[in-house]
């Protein structure tokens, strides 16, 4: 067997170190498993996603393939940012490299595959979306076909956090349904939990947040628009203060990697609203996920869009412990948010089930154990 000098290497997008070195708490789900195995005796390390330590024209070069690369085949690559001489020895390295995302593994899966040749190297890619093609010509289709095929014949096993976009896998490329592993995201608990029993006495306005881009922001600058008797905070680096219509809305950037609000204010957020919305585009990316589960583990209801990636049709049920919208029309938002708003029972009856429900089913040690089981050791 072959010296490690990493057993587990982390390949992240920005701003992990900055959180794991700063005295605030913190919520622990985007870290996929590091507090947990930091515990163990694994030997961990981290690479994330800024300028490398690399001259100008490799920088050069390796911008012009992510445009390239990206442009013919449409997926997402992020080698600029990512490879140097130093990033890959840390990966040569390491027995096993977990990375945070499908672009990041799709930016080191050439390199992973000729460092295979000498040393085994268990290679483990946690995703939301990559099987969500958009359409395209015949010269994108087959070059993506080329590099995706290439893609899923070298790395070892890739993590679905939805189990919506693992079935459409699953049942399109069962030749590789070997390497594919649902594995739910999850949430940590411990920080995510309510400061007390949810009082929708208390709780004023409706929460919007996040970035992604298969949110409908559009839609969601024209419910608080139309509802201008309900007060609404957007909590979005999508949105800018001119785009907004109405005076019940109270903008704040937010954008988890930036670091813009702290956690623990972002909780603040979702336990003084009364619910949370989170109209999504229909898409197999399972856009809104992390939001949808934080949101109901302290407590406050969700409404959300009824996409072909949704979660986990599995667990969640419509109008018990979450309320499932099937369209994006204003009138069908509007109308469920102010029945909703003004129902003190319904509120209370949806925010006791989705707590639950998170208890049962999203806890983080729940995630963090299985994907121990699929490390090299």
């Amino acid at each position: 067997m072959k010296n490690y000098k990493y057993d587990i290497t982390y390949v992240f997008g920005s701003g992990r170190n900055e959180k794991l070195l700063s005295e605030q708490d913190h919520g622990k789900e985007f870290f996929y498993g590091y507090p947990y195995f930091s515990k163990k005796d694994y030997r961990l390390n981290i690479i994330e996603t800024e300028n490398q330590n690399s001259s100008n024209l490799t920088k050069k070069i390796l911008k012009f393939m992510d445009q390239f690369f990206a442009k013919f085949s449409k997926l997402t690559f992020y080698m600029n940012v990512l490879i140097s001489r130093d990033t890959l020895s840390q990966i040569y390295n390491s027995k096993n490299v977990i990375t945070s995302n499908h672009g990041i593994g799709m930016s080191l899966f050439f390199y992973i595959s000729l460092m295979k040749i000498l040393k085994k190297i268990n290679f483990i890619v946690i995703l939301s979306g990559l099987f969500a093609m958009r359409k395209s010509n015949i010269i994108v289709r087959v070059l993506r076909k080329i590099i995706f095929t290439y893609f899923l014949f070298v790395v070892d096993y890739l993590i679905f956090t939805n189990r919506s976009e693992y079935d459409f896998a699953v049942k399109n490329y069962s030749k590789f349904e070997t390497k594919f592993v649902c594995l739910p995201f999850c949430i940590d608990t411990d920080f995510w939990r309510p400061k007390s029993t949810p009082d929708f006495e208390e709780k004023k306005g409706v929460l919007f947040i996040g970035s992604n881009g298969h949110r409908d922001f559009n839609l969601v600058i024209e419910i608080a628009n139309k509802l201008e008797n309900i007060p609404f905070t957007f909590i979005t680096n999508r949105i800018k203060d001119q785009d907004i219509k109405s005076r019940n809305v109270t903008n704040i950037l937010g954008d988890w990697n930036r670091g813009y609000l702290s956690d623990e204010e972002v909780k603040n957020y979702y336990e003084k609203a009364r619910l949370v919305i989170l109209p999504i585009n229909n898409t197999l990316v399972s856009s809104g996920q992390s939001a949808g589960l934080q949101a109901a583990s302290v407590g406050t209801p969700l409404i959300t869009s009824s996409t072909i990636g949704f979660w986990d049709y599995e667990t969640y049920q419509n109008k018990k412990n979450i309320i499932l919208l099937n369209n994006n029309t204003l009138d069908l938002w509007a109308e469920n948010i102010e029945s909703l708003y003004y129902d003190k029972q319904k509120l209370e009856d949806l925010s006791k089930e989705s707590l639950h429900l998170i208890n049962s089913n999203y806890k983080l040690v729940n995630f963090d154990k299985e994907l121990e089981k699929y490390l090299l050791i």
